[in-house]
């Protein structure tokens, strides 16, 4: 069966039929392996939305089996010789027929020049911990609830010019350098300050950016994705045709609130959010609408309302 599988990206016309092969995958992952009412975390894998967020970048791809859909792989690249799979997964109708590993290979094939494969799984599912390591992967790490798994690719060339591996480079400055086209993976910049910088068009991916801090920087057609910006500030910011989407303030027992201060944000939308407990004080509210609605008219209504009372 395997040899009639393919791999073809996703547009937005598949998004509601993968919507619903996560929906089965998600309710399949919680009957093997969740108990006590706990369940897998699979972020949006009842959105549509989120479904057509992870085809931004055309790296999110149908697993096709026989003209059906069977699956669904999505990695990260970032261009160079590092790619992470960020999702992989089999309709369960479909599992126990090597699809995946087919789908493995496939990626494989389709990406030649990365030889650093990285993903995690959940640490409660030991069929996919038995399913990476037999195709290579390398467990790295684990938490409580993950397990975070490596695939080195053999031909890595680790002499050729321009390749730096297992250097201590801490303390170092760095001034009037031509740094473009650089691959940085698995590196620890922690505390390293970057001022004056043009870092346009890069991508961030799988990245802990927390406390950090960026400034007079042109970051112009980047991307920041799969990243924890928690306790990061942005100050003096141009965020002309911005599009921010699909982030949380945190993980359920940990949530903390977003504060922004005076900030411009004229005919800014926020579309389809969850906005219980906001809180909007001191801010000029002029041709400002909810759903068609001008505040400016509902706090009128509401104070001939209060006047109403009163009287």
């Amino acid at each position: 069966m395997t040899k009639h599988i393919r791999l073809e990206v996703a547009v937005e016309a598949d998004a509601e039929q993968m919507r619903d092969l996560m929906i089965a995958v998600e309710r399949d992952e919680t009957e093997k392996w969740f108990d006590h009412g706990e369940r897998p975390f699979i972020p949006g894998c009842a959105s549509i939305d989120m479904q057509k967020y992870h085809m931004w970048d055309e790296k999110y791809y149908k697993i096709i089996s026989e003209e059906s859909l069977a699956g669904v792989l999505l990695i990260s690249h970032t261009g160079r010789e590092h790619a992470r799979i960020d999702r992989l997964y089999i309709n369960p109708s479909f599992q126990n027929k090597g699809i995946g590993a087919k789908a493995l290979e496939l990626i494989e094939l389709m990406y030649p020049m990365v030889k650093i494969w990285t993903l995690d799984t959940i640490q409660k599912s030991t069929r996919n911990h038995y399913f990476y390591e037999k195709y290579g992967y390398e467990k790295i790490g684990e938490d409580e609830n993950e397990r975070y798994y490596r695939k080195t690719i053999d031909d890595l060339n680790i002499e050729a010019p321009g390749y730096h591996l297992g250097k201590d480079y801490s303390h170092h400055n760095y001034r009037y350098c031509d740094m473009q086209y650089i691959d940085v993976y698995d590196v620890n910049m922690g505390n390293s300050r970057f001022t004056n910088m043009n870092i346009e068009n890069s991508i961030y991916q799988n990245s802990n950016l927390s406390r950090s801090r960026f400034t007079n920087i042109n970051m112009s057609k980047s991307v920041i994705g799969d990243a924890n910006l928690n306790k990061i500030e942005i100050c003096h910011v141009s965020l002309a045709n911005a599009y921010i989407h699909d982030t949380n303030l945190g993980f359920q027992e940990t949530k903390m609130p977003l504060t922004i201060k005076r900030c411009e944000l004229m005919e800014s939308k926020i579309i389809d959010s969850n906005l219980q407990g906001l809180s909007i004080n001191n801010c000029n509210l002029e041709g400002m609408t909810i759903d068609g609605i001008l505040v400016t008219d509902l706090l009128k209504a509401y104070g001939r309302a209060n006047k109403s009372i009163e009287k």
